[in-house]
């Protein structure tokens, strides 16, 4: 294993506000590091990150592992709803677990439900955009990028509105443990009981579409249920939480960190006011800029070696996806945001068979939303100091980000 010659604190506050040097240091100099206090290996160039995702050799799913090894027998029968809703996660599964729920979920995505998320976003971003006015200083996470993608999501699942900050308080408590933020030392509890509570609220609607079904996601992934005998109630209910619990915070993510940037780039924010038609680009830069995500994590499925570092079977192993789009053996002039930028084969939202299925969602949530945004408020400006959250994994502006309207 590597010798400590860089920083092992992944949440040092410098490499945290400003990973770029961090990540260029271990591009050119550590490609396979072995970081002791996370414990456990970081790739950071393009080609291995991109390499990685679409071995089988690498497992997706971590929580295994963590769950029969890491806990005691107590703790195991403690935490049991936990593991089996973490392990139904699409994220966190290999074939042929994946391959059968990520079915699922690709059935449940057809032609007349995008058409529905299409309109429920317009519908939504107009009716959030019309409470703005010119001069005014808003909340752009608490007024927009949050309620935004959440009662989008809430809605096309088929959760009731009024329901939504229930809704988010659960989602932060899974989100904080999933993504490794800064918390104190009840989270995994506070995760267990927002995923009991989350499950029970869901079951709830579940019974009300057996003989009422909607046109909504859950109606959706009862109809497939309906000619999929292998399908549980549970399959349904954990892909509506993963399903909720991604597809705003994805997106809310997005919005914030892309919007901010074009901010503090008037001639990008202004080519884009006058070219909307570049906005599809435009956010693909922004996901390669500085997407919601820094890495994930892969387990070695089998002993290997990588750049004559010795990895060992179930090591863990950190892929940095933000110093891998930022790497220029793949992208020309990688520290600089071009909204125009095509080819762009960031890996934001993953690539291989974990390729985010929610991916064109967030896409098009975000497409519908600048494109408004821009065209009614020509004139924007931040009015409070950009900090990033101390998270491994995640990357997002903390709150509040207060913008003057123009």
């Amino acid at each position: 294993m590597t010798t400590a010659l860089v920083n092992d604190d992944l949440l040092d506050d410098e490499i945290v506000q400003n990973p770029s040097p961090y990540y260029a240091t271990l591009r050119e100099q550590f490609p396979c590091y072995w970081n002791e206090r996370w414990r456990g290996w970081v790739l950071s160039r393009y080609d291995d990150v991109y390499t990685t995702l679409h071995s089988p050799k690498f497992l997706a799913d971590r929580i295994t592992p963590w769950y029969q090894k890491r806990l005691s027998e107590a703790e195991r029968e403690r935490y049991k709803v936990t593991y089996e809703a973490l392990h139904s996660f699409v994220v966190f599964t290999d074939p042929p677990d994946h391959t059968r729920l990520r079915r699922i979920f690709s059935r449940a995505f057809t032609p007349k439900a995008v058409q529905t998320m299409r309109a429920i976003t317009e519908d939504m971003v107009r009716w959030h955009l019309d409470q703005w006015e010119a001069g005014k200083t808003i909340d752009l996470n608490a007024e927009f990028a949050y309620p935004l993608p959440a009662n989008v999501i809430s809605t096309i699942i088929g959760a009731r509105r009024e329901d939504l900050d229930k809704l988010q308080h659960w989602a932060e408590a899974i989100t904080t443990l999933l993504l490794a933020g800064v918390g104190d030392d009840t989270r995994l509890d506070r995760a267990q009981d927002a995923l009991i509570q989350f499950k029970a609220y869901l079951k709830e609607l579940y019974d009300e579409r057996i003989d009422n079904p909607r046109n909504d996601m859950m109606s959706w992934l009862m109809e497939v249920q309906r000619t999929d005998p292998l399908l549980t109630v549970d399959d349904v209910l954990h892909s509506c939480i993963i399903l909720l619990n991604a597809g705003h915070e994805t997106t809310q993510t997005l919005i914030c960190n892309t919007l901010t940037t074009l901010l503090e780039l008037p001639e990008q924010f202004e080519f884009l006011r006058n070219n909307p038609q570049s906005m599809r680009t435009a956010i693909e830069e922004g996901l390669r800029f500085n997407g919601p995500l820094k890495g994930t994590i892969r387990l070695a499925g089998e002993d290997m070696e990588i750049h004559g570092q010795k990895i060992r079977k179930e090591d863990r192993i950190l892929l940095l996806m933000g110093a891998a789009n930022r790497d220029p053996a793949k992208f020309q002039d990688p520290e600089r945001f071009v909204a125009t930028r095509d080819p762009n084969p960031h890996l934001s939202f993953s690539h291989g068979i974990h390729f985010c299925l929610g991916a064109p969602l967030a896409r098009m949530e975000a497409e519908i939303a600048f494109n408004e945004i821009l065209r009614r408020f020509p004139k924007m400006e931040v009015k409070s100091d950009i900090r990033w959250e101390p998270r491994i994994l995640g990357r997002s502006i903390e709150a509040p980000i207060y913008l003057q309207l123009g």
